[in-house]
C-alpha cells in the first residue's frame, strides 16, 4: 500500500479547530484558543488552494493516466464522515465559547463594581473584593487551559478516526484506476493540474457510501 500523507485542513470555519495531524517534520496546525478576552485564531488558510481549478461540467479522468490528486480540504468540508466531525467540533466549542463567555462577564461585573465603588468601601471589604476578582482570574485561566486540552484530545480523535477510514478508500480508489500514487494538491507543488486527474468528488461519494453518518 502505498502511504499517503493528509495535508493541513482545519476542520471547522467557525472555530479555529485544527483537523490533522502533521507528518514528520511538518510545522504543527494552530491550536485553538478560546473566545472572549483571549485573542482570535488566525484565518483559514488560503495559501494552500487547489491548483485544480472547479469546473461546472465533470471532466472525464483521463485513462492512460498514472497519477491523481485528492484536495483533502474538499474532502472533509464536503463528505459526511467529515461533516460529522465538524458537528462535534462545533458541539465542544459552543459549550467553550458559553462557559469562557460567562466566567469574562462575571469577572467584568466585578472589576466595574471594585472601580466604581472603591472609593467609599471600606479596606477590608476593598480587600475581599480583590481577592475574589483574583480567584475569579485564576478559574477562568485554568478552564481556559482545560478546554484547549479537551479540544485538542477532540481534534486527535477526529484526526485517527479520519485517517483509518480515508486511507483505505483511496487505497482502494488507486488500486482500481491502475494508478500510480495519489498527491495531495496542497503539497504535490503542481501548478498546473489536468481538471480530470482531481478525483476528491469521487472520493466523496465512495466516503459517503461508505460512512452514509446520521
Amino acid at each position: 500500500m502505498i502511504r499517503m500523507t493528509l495535508p493541513t485542513v482545519f476542520f471547522v470555519a467557525f472555530s479555529s479547530a485544527a483537523f490533522v495531524q502533521p507528518a514528520s517534520g511538518q510545522t504543527p496546525p494552530p491550536t485553538l484558543t478560546p473566545p472572549a478576552q483571549t485573542p482570535k485564531p488566525p484565518p483559514l488558510p488560503t495559501g494552500t488552494a487547489s491548483a485544480i481549478p472547479p469546473t461546472a461540467t465533470p471532466v472525464p479522468f483521463p485513462a492512460e493516466s498514472k497519477i491523481a490528486f485528492v484536495d483533502m480540504q474538499v474532502v472533509v468540508s464536503g463528505s459526511k464522515l467529515g461533516q460529522s466531525g465538524q458537528v462535534q467540533m462545533k458541539a465542544l466549542t459552543d459549550k467553550e465559547n458559553a462557559d469562557l463567555s460567562a466566567k469574562s462577564k462575571q469577572i467584568q461585573a466585578l472589576q466595574q463594581e471594585i472601580a466604581s465603588q472603591g472609593a467609599v468601601l471600606a479596606p477590608a471589604v476593598l480587600a475581599s473584593k480583590n481577592s475574589e476578582l483574583d480567584k475569579l482570574q485564576r478559574a477562568a485561566q485554568f478552564a481556559q487551559q482545560d478546554w484547549g486540552a479537551q479540544i485538542d484530545s477532540l481534534n486527535k480523535q477526529l484526526l485517527q478516526d479520519f485517517q483509518e477510514k480515508v486511507l483505505p478508500v483511496l487505497e482502494a480508489l488507486r488500486t482500481e484506476k491502475g494508478l500510480l500514487v495519489i498527491f495531495s494538491v496542497s503539497e504535490s507543488g503542481a501548478v498546473a493540474v489536468h481538471p480530470g486527474l482531481n478525483l476528491s468528488q469521487e472520493l466523496i461519494k465512495r466516503l459517503d457510501v461508505k460512512y452514509p453518518g446520521k
